[in-house]
């Protein structure tokens, strides 16, 4: 008897699922946790690895020097890390100079080629946030079909 008591139970459960109607407990266990995942995912973008980046200047790399500078309004930090953004072509980037509001700097081989194919380049300070200047890059010159434009984002 208690086993048609049970057969019952689970008839009367798969005929409110049938039948239309879904239990609170079906919206709270599936329904709920689907909405929170496509909420957050959808903002995970804008704040790459959980930082917030501002724009500090950018530059279009000439093939006729060696070498440009974005100069960095000091109003804006400190700043822990600065991001370098291509767009344009690819260019071979011998190293990148940092010029710290105090004077002081920090230069960073590099050696290699900076893409455009949506790898960012980040770049951590040495010894914690500091007030910007400027930001150098030493490339070699070449002649591009599209001149890269080096954006520059921070963090702090």
């Amino acid at each position: 008897m208690s086993f048609s008591g049970r057969t019952d139970s689970v008839l009367l459960r798969a005929s409110t699922f049938a039948s239309g109607e879904k239990p609170e407990m079906f919206k709270r266990l599936i329904v709920c946790p689907i909405a929170i995942f496509l909420a957050l995912g959808s903002g995970v973008p804008l704040f790459g690895r959980g930082l917030v980046w501002r724009f500090l200047g950018d530059a279009r790399i000439q093939g006729g020097q060696d070498h440009d500078r974005i100069q960095v309004d000091g109003q804006q930090g400190p700043f822990r890390a600065v991001q370098v953004r291509v767009s344009g072509d690819d260019f071979f980037c011998q190293r990148i100079v940092v010029n710290y509001g105090d004077g002081a700097s920090e230069e960073l081989a590099i050696g290699g080629r900076i893409s455009t194919e949506g790898r960012d380049r980040i770049i951590d300070f040495k010894g914690g946030a500091h007030m910007l200047e400027s930001v150098e890059f030493w490339y070699f010159k070449e002649s591009w079909e599209h001149a890269p434009h080096v954006t520059l984002y921070g963090t702090r």
